[in-house]
Order: C-alpha cells, then structure tokens, then sequence
C-alpha cells in the first residue's frame, strides 16, 4: 500500500525536499509494507516512464526482500530498506563499479553520522566490527554494451532488533550479523538524517563514477576500506587463495595466489583468513 498521508510519508517529503541533491531521491515512493522494493525498483524501470533517473523506492518492511545469489534479506522494522533506479551513461562493463559506488556512499554516510567505523567485504557487504550491518545488491538491464538502467538495492540494519533477523540465520552465522543500533550501545539512528545525507553521499559518488578520471578514485577509496588482506574464495569446484594486491576498473578482486601467480575474479564466495 502505497501511502499519501501519515507522520512516515511527512518525514519522507521532508527528506526529499530538504535533500541538495539533484536528482537521487528526488522522486521518492514509500511504503509502509512491500514484498521487495528491488523487485518493484525493475518492474517500474522497465515498465514506467515516469521512474526516472534517481528514483527511490523506500519500504518500512519487506517479506520477500533478497540478497545476492537470491538469498533471503530479512527486512523487519528499523532498517533502511531502499532500492535506487539509476541510468548512467556508461559501458555494460563497468556496471559492477555501481555497487562500489554504494557501498562507499553507505561508509560515509556512517563515518559522518556515527563513530563508528566500516569496512568493505567484496563484493557487496558493509561490516562494523567484523559484523555484516549492511548489503548491496545490484540489477542491470544492457542495451548492447551500454547500461540501459541498473536498480541499486541498499538494505541496513538501522535500528534493526537483531534478535528478529537471528531465527532466520544458521546457528554458525548468528555472530557475524550487526545493526548500527547494536554497535551503538543501544541508541537509536535518526533514520531520516541517514537517508538524506546518504542520497547526498551517492550522488556526489555518482557523479565521481561518471567522470573520464572517476573510476579509478572510486576503486582507491574501497580497496582502502577492504576488511581483509587475504581471502578464499569458492568458485564451485575451484578455490582461489591468496592476497589482495588490488581492484580492477571493473570491480573485479586481484588476488596473488599462494604459488606466487596473481588472478582477476570477478564472482565467487568469499571466506577470510585473518579475521
């Protein structure tokens, strides 16, 4: 249902009104309940003249929300839970840096609001303390090689209860989830100070990507923040072990192996070794 009137609908006009962006979160659909805000974040890409570049699409709570690789994203009340429709003018190539370009904006957003400090685990995840707080999830749709549109899915552990997400988590991952709430000894975000400030945040990124020089200040600024120094990967039946030594322009991982080969990879699940 979406909403035109309430105290949740005022505070969102507000963000978007007060907002000095130019054009992320100018156009706002809220709801206090939705299955995924990714999923109807593409059906209004893809169907809908009026999504225009930068439209949000912001929901209280989802029962159907996903992560990467169509896990589950347990969404209950408190979270910031937010899918962004963007269409850059840029190669279908370059297309995963859009996920770098949110992740940053996020850690920002948290260095500039909290005393906290996050860290990146590639490809997609926002952790505090070794503890996932936040994921990316990205969609693109190609025309040739170019981006037609991509939908940027932001899901953080605000003021989440962490008690709510634990059932739904397997008893060994039960330490390694966090809200900001949690790491904040108990006091609440002002969850509408985040979300402005943070379409603020990943509009100057945005805007950083675009440029001839963007790219590589983009991938400098997350290998910076990289949880970890060495990783395992799992690639189905293949495992890659080694060192980051860097980022590619892409968004890929640049690992030396053990027997002293460097690799590009650009999908995999990630496990680290010095946690």
């Amino acid at each position: 249902m979406l909403l035109h009137s309430g105290f949740g609908f005022l505070i969102v006009e507000n963000i978007r009104k007060n907002s000095k962006t130019r054009f992320i979160g100018r156009q706002i659909h809220y709801f206090t309940e939705l299955g995924s805000t990714q999923e109807l974040a593409i059906y209004m890409a893809e169907n809908n003249s009026e999504a225009v570049n930068g439209t949000a699409i912001l929901a209280e709570q989802q029962d159907k929300g996903r992560g990467r690789l169509k896990s589950r994203w347990i969404s209950p009340q408190g979270g910031i839970w937010l899918s962004i429709i963007v269409k850059p003018p840029m190669p279908a190539s370059k297309s995963p840096l859009l996920s770098f370009t949110a992740a940053l904006a996020v850690c920002e957003t948290i260095d500039q609001l909290t005393s906290l400090e996050s860290k990146v685990k590639w490809p997609n995840d926002i952790l505090i303390n070794h503890k996932k707080v936040c994921g990316i999830l990205l969609d693109v749709a190609t025309k040739g090689d170019r981006v037609e549109y991509a939908v940027i899915g932001i899901g953080i552990n605000a003021n989440v209860d962490i008690e709510k997400i634990l059932p739904y988590l397997d008893d060994s991952k039960h330490s390694d989830v966090t809200s900001l709430k949690n790491e904040l000894s108990g006091k609440s975000v002002k969850r509408s100070a985040f979300l402005k400030l943070l379409f603020e945040r990943f509009e100057l990124c945005y805007d950083r990507l675009q440029k001839e020089d963007g790219s590589p200040i983009i991938v400098n600024k997350i290998k910076d923040r990289l949880e970890y120094n060495s990783v395992i990967i799992e690639q189905g039946n293949k495992t890659i072990e080694g060192a980051i030594i860097g980022l590619g322009v892409d968004g890929s991982l640049l690992i030396k192996q053990n027997d002293g080969s460097s690799v590009e990879v650009s999908f995999g699940e990630i496990r680290t070794r010095d946690r």
